[in-house]
Parts: structure tokens; sequence; C-alpha cells
């Protein structure tokens, strides 16, 4: 299904690794405390502070809300390691309260916030922007590649200090990002190309850019609209089902962002999951959103559907995004009995790797990506 994507850190000194979600989609850095009871934290690592000589206690209370799921415990403070990179000083949350079944099912351990500080429950420092502080990614950019074939090695790509031009194709389209907490910027509009076709938010609206979220989310109006138009049902809390032989016969949806079409087609916004009766059952990668009270601006979230086939850029110092289309690149060469992963160098600081099936390797200031559903 491509639900989510997670990739490894470590926290302490001697390291002790984690597997965290990068979410754009938040600010936040959290992995589990030993005083946490909740059953996802029982099944997943935990951080023991008494084990590093780096630890600094800090004891704020933290309380986070997310879309599904919630945490709360308390911050600390300690060296995180990401990709090769050492950042110092980092702040971070030990969960000791961990509901709901999202983070029991997930194989991740916990979360890294790559959102804007203004975002952040505590208004911590975030991680990157302490990389920049610190003088550890060659420049103000990350960027993520999410492979969407649930067969395919690797999961996805995070690069630190650039991107890598292996997994996209010609040029970026830029849009500045318009408000510093997420990675918010206008979208022109979306399109649904079929004899019955329409345009929606024709006057452009806001949007966001989520690793975090696995499908696209906006409005309910529209996205049952959207629905609707490609012959979808529903089939209650949010999910709306397709035949699953007729995705070739789908519509293509257009996004358009700067002018730019961005068209998405059926087999990309179309996944699959275990049905009630225990057979495949496809749904469509649109859901809605009630924002009724929430004081939420009616924002669409534009998650791992759209990301996967648009390699994305998070330009942090020029405040822009850029889109490119995907391409799924591999070098492999033969060493012994294994494939190993070949790790060309880049200009300036910035390294990366392309990983080869069954490897484990660790290039400097690249991250390898594992899609949940892919182990």
């Amino acid at each position: 299904m491509n639900q989510d994507y997670y990739g490894l850190i470590s926290l302490g000194t001697p390291p002790q690794q984690f597997r965290v979600v990068f979410d754009t989609g938040s600010s936040d850095l959290w992995v589990p405390s030993p005083k946490c009871g909740s059953c996802a934290c029982i099944i997943h690592r935990k951080y023991y502070s008494a084990k590093s000589s780096t630890y600094v206690k800090n004891d704020t209370k933290f309380s986070i809300q997310y879309g599904m799921g919630s945490a709360k415990g308390f911050l600390s403070t300690d060296t995180l390691t990401i990709g090769g990179l050492k950042v110092v000083n980092q702040t971070f949350a030990q969960i000791t309260s961990e509901p709901g079944p999202a983070n029991v099912l997930g194989d991740f351990d916990g979360l890294m916030g790559m959102a804007f500080q203004s975002l952040s429950v505590d208004n911590t420092i975030t991680p990157f922007q302490n990389m920049i502080t610190q003088g550890v990614v060659s420049a103000p950019v990350f960027s993520f590649y999410l492979n969407r074939d649930v067969k395919g090695r690797p999961g996805g790509e995070l690069i630190l200090g650039g991107s890598d031009p292996d997994h996209y194709s010609g040029h970026f389209t830029y849009v500045p990002v318009t408000n510093q907490s997420y990675w918010q910027f206008k979208m022109g509009g979306i399109r649904v190309d079929s004899d019955q076709g329409a345009l929606f938010c024709p006057n452009g609206c806001q949007a966001i850019a989520d690793t975090g979220t696995t499908l696209i989310v906006g409005p309910i109006q529209e996205t049952n609209a959207i629905n609707a138009l490609i012959g979808a049902t529903n089939q209650g809390k949010g999910n709306w089902a397709v035949n699953c032989s007729s995705i070739k016969t789908l519509p293509t949806i257009t996004v358009i962002i700067a002018g730019k079409l961005f068209p998405i087609k059926a087999s990309q916004y179309v996944y699959t999951q275990i049905g009630p009766n225990g057979g495949t059952q496809c749904l469509s990668g649109f859901q809605g959103m009630n924002y009724t009270g929430t004081g939420l601006a009616e924002l669409w979230i534009m998650g791992d559907v759209f990301i996967g086939p648009y390699y994305t850029e998070f330009d942090y110092g020029r405040k822009r995004l850029g889109f490119a289309p995907s391409t799924h690149y591999l070098t492999c060469t033969r060493h012994g009995r294994a494939d190993v992963g070949v790790c060309p160098a880049y200009t300036g600081r910035r390294l990366t790797y392309l990983a080869c099936p069954g490897t484990l390797l660790t290039c400097a200031r690249h991250i390898q990506i594992n899609d949940i559903n892919n182990i």
C-alpha cells in the first residue's frame, strides 16, 4: 500500500538507534521513553537517558495531536546522528503515552518533524534547523524521493543538503512558501481529465507538501465530487472504493502548480489494501477532511500519493518548494554474494548512495527510507 516511509536515526552517546517517519507536516522529534506503558511503546525501541553520556535533562511537558493518533511525554536534549551527520544539543520528546492503533501497527518507533520551528509544540529548534546552524549540511535544502513500487528497493531516499538528479527528470517547478509553519504553497487547481471533468479550487487554494500523510486530503465537498467523478463508492470512515478491474480506464487527475501541469494516473492515485472479507480492495487516494471547528484554513494536504510521482525539494534557505517528475534509477555492482550500493561523490560536502537489494550500506548525508509495507 505504501502507507508509511521511515528511516534510521540515533540519539545519545553511544548511539541508540530508532526508526522514524520523516514528516514534513510537523516539526517535533520524538521517540518512546522506558516510562511509557502504551502498547505502541512496549513493542518499539525506547531511549534510555542513563545510557548516554551526552544526555541533558529538560523535563518540559510535551503533548501533540496528529490527524491520526497523539503522543505525550517530556522534553530531553542529546546528540542526534542521522545519515553520518552529528547534531549536538538536539531537543526532542521522550514519549510516555502513545495511544491509537496507527502507532501500534507501524514499524517505526518515532517521528522526526521537518516543517518550520513555528509549528513545534514548544517552539523547539528543529533538527534540520540545527543542521544548518551547526554547519553540518552544505546547503539549507533537503529532498525526498518516495518509491511507489511496493516491490521496489530502496523504498525511498532523503537527501540532506541538496537533491539527487538520479531520482528526478527535467527541471524543478518552484513555488514560494506562503506560510512558514507547514511547507505551505499556493496550488492553482485540481482537474479531473474526463468527459465529465471539472476543475476544483479554480481560483487557487492553499496546500501543503506532507511526507507524513499517505493520501491527498482536501475539503470534503471537493474530494467527494472528485471521487464521484472517478466512479468511487463511499465505504464510510473516509474510504472510497473503486473497481480494481477498472483502474486502466479511470481518468487522470491533474494538479496545477505555478501554471504547470502535474498529472497523476489512476495507477498512482488508487491503492490497495486487505478488505473486510480478506480479499484485495482498491481505494481512492483522495480523502476528505471536515475543517469545521479546527481553526484551520481549508488546506489541501499533498501527501505521498503526490510526492511519490513528483520528487520534492524543500528549500529552507529560499523558502520555496520544487517539484519534478520522479525517476527510479539504480546502479549496483556485484561483490561476492551480495549486491553493494555504489556511493558516488557529489559537489561540495554532499554524498548520497543508491541502495541495492540486501544491503545496509550507509553513506554520509544520505538516509535510506524504507516503505514499511515492503519489509
